[in-house]
């Protein structure tokens, strides 16, 4: 999703560290209990996903692409593997500046 965000070029960036949850931290990420957790961070600087849309990202068979160019279910996938691991998933996006997409999965 980065790459075709980014047709001109940009930056991906990978960023993992530990964090410990609280309950508190742990419900504000949809993770599902309080705890250590290692967060996987993504961020690009393409097109950035557009609010009206944003919470439909997760939706399966959900996509922006022409028709043959995607299904729509590699976000879903992702969204199904962090939650069925205890996980939460955080995306945060602006418009014309890039997207970060968040997991924390329980070590």
């Amino acid at each position: 999703n980065a790459r075709d965000a980014m047709l001109d070029g940009g930056r991906l960036t990978l960023t993992t560290r530990n964090v410990v949850f609280g309950v508190r931290e742990a419900v504000a990420v949809g993770a599902g209990y309080a705890g250590d957790y290692v967060e996987i961070e993504i961020a690009d600087t393409g097109t950035g996903i557009p609010q009206a849309i944003l919470e439909r990202i997760f939706d399966p068979f959900f996509s922006t692409k022409e028709v043959g160019k995607g299904t729509g279910l590699g976000l879903s996938m992702v969204f199904g593997f962090v939650k069925q691991s205890g996980g939460g998933i955080t995306v945060a996006s602006d418009e014309g500046r890039g997207t970060i997409c968040t997991l924390y999965l329980p070590m």
